[in-house]
């Protein structure tokens, strides 16, 4: 009698799970993966600045958490920095050389609420210079950062990395997170790199 009533217990449990899955209310978890892929295929936006014209750069917002300096914008995902990024060109010695790349280190911050994934990419508003990112001590260019949900953080988290430039001039970040997007101007100098 006992092994009947387990039996029924699992067709039981089976048959529920199985009309649950069915219904139109079911919708499987979205995977990291397949949203970084969704925020990737945004288009890159920013006001087109012509060569030459004020670069209309992003507010620095003084210290919003005591664990990190000044932040440039107030985005989910944000820059510790001003808003002009002096960059190192390739010289001897830094961890540029030889690379065809200029950079500089930047500390990213995500505001304690950041629940999904976040994707930092760049574009120069005034010509037509890419932005690259980290590619230093033998780790490949990259065209964009992503910073992963993290359940156990608490409050602020940060991600350092490096901004890759070839050029001075008008450029913007745009942070994309599956809340919208958010564009963050700045202007850099720095030596042109051939």
């Amino acid at each position: 009698m006992k092994k009947a009533l387990k039996v029924t217990a699992v067709v039981v449990i089976a048959a529920v799970v199985v009309a649950g899955c069915t219904s139109g209310d079911f919708r499987p978890p979205i995977s990291v993966d397949s949203a970084v892929a969704d925020l990737l295929k945004r288009p890159l936006a920013g006001p087109e600045v012509a060569r030459g014209a004020a670069c209309p750069v992003t507010k620095v917002v003084t210290r919003p958490t005591p664990l990190v300096g000044d932040l440039l914008g107030e985005g989910p995902v944000r820059p510790v920095m001003g808003s002009t990024l002096r960059y190192d060109g390739e010289d001897r010695g830094t961890l540029f050389e030889d690379s065809g790349w200029g950079g500089r280190k930047v500390l990213w911050t995500a505001v304690p609420d950041l629940a999904g994934p976040a994707v930092i990419r760049g574009r120069r508003l005034d010509g037509d210079d890419p932005v690259g990112f980290d590619g230093t001590e033998g780790q490949p260019l990259d065209s964009e950062i992503v910073m992963l949900p993290d359940p156990s953080a608490e409050g602020w988290r940060d991600r350092p990395g490096y901004v890759r430039l070839k050029a001075p001039g008008c450029y913007a970040f745009q942070v994309d997170t599956v809340k919208g997007s958010s564009v963050i101007v700045f202007r850099a100098v720095g030596p042109t790199v051939t």
